[in-house]
């Protein structure tokens, strides 16, 4: 596995490649909620810009600069750190362990797999720091 980054106004954190794939599973996850409970355009281009999320190798996501959904709006600023802490406390329910199970089923993949259970606070590590970078730089145009 190699690393990426995430962008967002010319900033950017570095992660595991992975585990970013596994993360934009639960955003995708998250953001099929927000659109069922908003029903909004905003919502379904939420959706929309994960499921955009490409992994084309180690070290290589493609999709991941945040300035290209929030463009700037604070509303869509807002909705992406509501979907991030949804996203959080769905990882956080499993307590200390994403178990295998889980990853099998949703993740898991003929050219990329998980061996083991994954720690969740890893996880919400990184939420935490997607949050941090966003934080950086608040949108004020609603």
């Amino acid at each position: 596995m190699g690393h990426d980054s995430i962008t967002y106004e010319g900033s950017h954190a570095l992660f595991n490649d992975f585990d970013l794939w596994i993360l934009r599973h639960f955003f995708v996850e998250q953001s099929r909620v927000l659109e069922s409970a908003q029903h909004s355009r905003e919502a379904t281009r939420l959706r929309e810009f994960f499921e955009a999320w490409d992994w084309l190798g180690p070290g290589v996501m493609d999709g991941t600069d945040f300035s290209a959904f929030i463009c700037g709006s604070r509303s869509r600023w807002q909705l992406m750190l509501h979907l991030l802490q949804g996203a959080g406390d769905r990882i956080a329910e499993f307590g200390e362990h994403i178990p295998l199970s889980y990853l099998e089923a949703h993740i898991n993949s003929p050219t990329a797999c998980c061996t083991a259970a994954q720690p969740t606070q890893r996880f919400l590590v990184d939420i935490g720091r997607i949050c941090r970078l966003l934080g950086e730089h608040e949108p004020t145009v609603v």
